[in-house]
């Protein structure tokens, strides 16, 4: 599979965000023979406090997921498209919804937030709380893709679920091994130049698997919020063979179903569980 990580600095205007990420995607050249796959951060169509989040959201279907389904079938490319604001039909916030479309524009995933990021000072104090406007997702999900007469088990997860192994385990015991784990993510500067890399590189060595990691870059919000970057493609053995800096671009890397054969050949960790002591979500 082909992949590209579009890593962006997203602002308040929605409009101009999504000009810049079509920009993008208009430029990417489709990788004949196998699946094309394009990856967005978390919340890439509009960076901005609370208000501006619940009044920026779309039912599924609509707004700025309908663009993402046209884009695939118009760039073909499948998009895992990041997370954008969806509204939650009677309450009083939204879900931050990370959504897949094939690359003829069909709906293949939708995985709403599970572990919401609240943020304190050393006193205890909130400093910022994004279960003040996210509603917190129930479920995982896994989808398939077909590149090259293979298929891969894809995952998505947002963010914050990276600190919390267990979400991927729990869904490995239910529908089987992952192939590719997507994470979709706007890591902060602070923690991610000391956690990001670590934690990604072993999700990917103890789940045996490819991690595709796209994270936003820069400051936002006047400068009172910055972004890691650092968006990165890791093997199933926990080496990473792509990765950005800081700087606003487009990942690319090729991966294959080999190294997830070889690394579960060499040491089948997968295998030797023991699941009556693996946690339970």
């Amino acid at each position: 599979m082909k992949i590209r990580c579009l890593q962006t600095n997203p602002g308040a205007d929605a409009g101009e965000n999504l000009r810049q990420l079509e920009n993008m995607l208009a430029s990417l050249i489709p990788q004949q023979g196998i699946a094309n796959i394009a990856v967005l951060p978390e919340v890439f169509a509009v960076m901005g406090g609370d208000e501006l989040r619940l009044k920026s959201a779309n039912h599924l279907g609509d707004g700025i997921f309908k663009n993402l389904s046209r884009w695939a079938k118009e760039y073909k490319h499948f998009i895992v498209g990041g997370t954008h604001a969806e509204i939650a039909d009677g309450k009083n916030k939204v879900y931050n919804t990370a959504t897949v479309f094939s690359s003829e524009g069909s709906l293949l995933d939708v995985y709403r937030k599970i572990h919401l990021f609240n943020l304190k000072d050393a006193n205890g104090n909130p400093l910022y709380c994004e279960s003040d406007v996210f509603e917190q997702g129930k479920e995982t999900s896994t989808f398939n893709i077909s590149s090259a007469n293979e298929k891969w088990h894809c995952m998505n997860i947002v963010c914050y679920d990276l600190r919390f192994p267990e979400i991927v385990r729990r869904e490995i015991s239910r529908s089987g091994a992952i192939d590719v784990l997507f994470v979709t993510a706007a890591f902060t500067h602070q923690t991610g130049k000391d956690h990001w890399e670590v934690l990604l590189r072993a999700r990917a060595i103890e789940n045996q698997c490819w991690v595709v990691a796209c994270n936003q870059t820069g400051f936002h919000t006047e400068g009172r919020k910055r972004n890691w970057g650092h968006s990165m493609v890791i093997d199933p053995w926990g080496q990473i063979v792509a990765q950005l800096s800081e700087e606003v671009g487009v990942l690319e890397a090729t991966i294959n179903k080999e190294a997830v054969l070889s690394a579960r050949g060499k040491l089948p960790a997968l295998q030797d569980r023991i699941f009556n002591l693996a946690p339970t979500l």
